[in-house]
């Protein structure tokens, strides 16, 4: 008997939740789907996403110029330890940025932002997440890889080969050991 009355009490609370959870929706929502209550309008200052065009790895193809340091490009890696996306990314970012050492610049921003000029200057791509990419200043991502395969190394595979190719690009293919390989996907960079 005692078994039944919790059982009882159970359902009743289900019901309960559901039917107020019903309620809230209905009297929350207008006619036409919209939601009541104060509507905020945008700032003025603040301008509509960019619709750049996409290339490999979903890196977004910038109108920004290049961004040199000692005649060589730039890479930025911005992310967090508490990111668990961030740290999927970050050694494959690291394998990619050691394949070119002498051939660009790394900098990496993790859990700290020395570099919150150059992560400000794509405000209009990225209102402030994490991981962000920024290739050379012409070729950038918000968000990590992890999607571009069908399981986590396929993922972990394009992911390298996509930033290797992007830093290519940004070479003009040096090192040659590294970039000969990859001439086609190259090829597919604008």
């Amino acid at each position: 008997m005692n078994k039944n009355i919790k059982t009882l009490a159970v359902l009743f609370l289900v019901a309960a939740s559901a039917s107020a959870g019903f309620l809230w929706t209905k009297n929350n929502l207008s006619g036409d789907g919209e939601v009541r209550g104060e509507k905020i309008e945008p700032s003025p200052t603040v301008k509509p996403a960019p619709n750049y065009p996409k290339t490999v790895g979903n890196f977004l193809i910038t109108d920004k110029e290049v961004i040199f340091e000692n005649e060589k490009p730039v890479i930025y890696f911005f992310g967090s330890a508490s990111c668990p996306h961030c740290t999927w990314e970050k050694p494959i970012v690291q394998k990619v940025a050691e394949k070119f050492e002498g051939e660009i610049v790394y900098k990496e921003n993790y859990d700290e932002t020395p570099d919150e000029d150059v992560f400000a200057k794509y405000s209009d791509i990225n209102p402030g997440y994490i991981p962000f990419l920024v290739l050379g200043g012409k070729y950038v991502r918000v968000g990590a890889g992890e999607q571009l395969g069908a399981t986590e190394e396929g993922s972990k595979k394009l992911e390298e080969e996509a930033l290797t190719a992007i830093i290519c690009k940004l070479t003009e293919s040096k090192p040659e050991g590294i970039c000969t390989p990859l001439e086609e996907k190259i090829s597919e960079i604008k």
